[in-house]
């Protein structure tokens, strides 16, 4: 194997064992694979640089909207968030700034879409998209889908005491808000995680330790928030 392919192979399952360690599978679907080999090779053929089989005639809106927008939600799709993390962690590690990351889970995914069906999950799935853009600085925090049930927040300029109040404040507009499906109200709750650099360095680090955190939050029965646990382990 080529020692660019080891290199890959070895910096992608890091990323793979760290989020397993909590979620005990594997802590990447296959987009979210794909992007960050994107990332890291930009050169490498992948699905993203195939010509595509159909010939579109796409205004420039829609142009944008697919190179930069999650499909289903008003919110940064995972390729794009990634880019701007990777921007963000250079600026922050050349200027000293502070830079926070959250993940946000929305709590009993899976149990909405088998008791309630698709459209209530499309419907849990927007209007946590939206509270998490009106809780955010919309000219500096950028929010974006991480998977099917979380979304990634990129905080610059923001240490992890503002990381924490705004992940409360998040947490506490999920808990006061519900969404109406066939009748029935669902609430809502979210687990967030959140860690900051440098207390993580890298890319694929900073993003595993929030889902980690994220995760421990799950783990406790939800709607909480947990703040860098590599922060409280030194």
């Amino acid at each position: 194997m080529p020692k660019d392919d080891e290199d890959f192979v070895g910096r992608d399952n890091l990323f793979h064992r760290r989020v397993s360690d909590v979620r005990n599978k594997v802590g990447l679907n296959i987009n979210e694979a794909e992007a960050l080999d994107l990332i890291r090779n930009p050169g490498k053929p992948n699905i993203f640089s195939q010509p595509q089989v159909q010939h579109e005639d796409l205004t420039e809106e829609e142009i944008d909207r697919r190179a930069f927008f999650d499909q289903d939600t008003p919110t940064f799709n995972f390729r794009y968030m990634l880019r701007s993390l990777r921007r963000e962690l250079t600026r922050a590690r050349r200027y000293k700034r502070a830079l926070s990351v959250c993940v946000v889970v929305i709590d009993g995914y899976a149990d909405i879409f088998y008791q309630y069906g698709v459209l209530a999950r499309e419907s849990v799935v927007n209007s946590a998209a939206e509270t998490l853009i009106r809780a955010c600085r919309a000219d500096v925090d950028m929010v974006g889908r991480y998977g099917e049930d979380r979304f990634l927040l990129i905080l610059p300029e923001t240490p992890i005491e503002g990381a924490g109040i705004l992940a409360e404040r998040i947490r506490a507009k999920f808990q006061d808000q519900s969404v109406m499906a066939q009748w029935n109200r669902i609430k809502l709750s979210a687990s967030i995680g959140i860690c900051q650099f440098p207390d993580a360095q890298g890319l694929e680090e900073i993003i595993a330790q929030a889902e980690i955190a994220a995760e421990i939050v799950m783990a406790k029965g939800g709607n909480g928030v947990c703040v860098d646990i590599l922060a409280e382990s030194t």
